[in-house]
C-alpha cells in the first residue's frame, strides 16, 4: 500500500510541475505562490517574472525610483543578460502618470532578461 501512495504522490508532483512549466506574471499586489503561500511586494514596487522548468528571469522597480533591477537563475540560460552572478540595472520604463506601483520591463523569456541592461 505504501508504494501506491508514493506513486500517487510522485504522479501528482509531476502533474503539478508540468502544468506550471512556463509561467509569466506581473506582481504588484498580494499573490499566492505555490500551495497557499502569500507574497506581497513592498508598496509601490512591481515585479515581472517568467519562470520555466529550470530557469527564471525577473525585473523589478519602484514607482518613485529611477532604476529597474533584473536577475536570472537556473540552467539553460542564453543571451547577453544571463549571468546568474549579476544583478542587472537600467532606467525604468516610462510609467503612467499617477501609477501606484511601478510596471517593470515585461519579461517573456525564462532564459534571459528582456531589454537592454547594464
Amino acid at each position: 500500500m505504501n508504494k501506491q501512495i508514493l506513486k500517487a504522490f510522485i504522479l501528482l508532483t509531476i502533474v503539478g510541475f508540468a502544468s506550471s512549466a512556463m509561467a509569466t506574471a506581473t506582481i504588484n499586489a498580494s499573490t499566492t505562490i505555490g500551495s497557499g503561500n502569500t507574497f506581497t511586494p513592498s508598496a509601490k514596487v512591481g515585479i515581472s517574472i517568467t519562470s520555466g522548468t529550470l530557469s527564471y528571469a525577473a525585473g523589478s522597480c519602484h514607482v518613485n525610483g529611477t532604476k529597474e533591477y533584473g536577475t536570472v537563475g537556473g540552467t539553460g540560460l542564453t543571451g547577453t543578460y544571463s549571468d546568474t552572478s549579476k544583478i542587472y540595472i537600467k532606467d525604468i520604463p516610462t510609467q503612467t502618470s499617477g501609477s501606484t506601483s511601478c510596471v517593470p520591463t515585461s519579461q517573456n523569456s525564462a532564459t534571459q532578461l528582456q531589454g537592454t541592461w547594464n
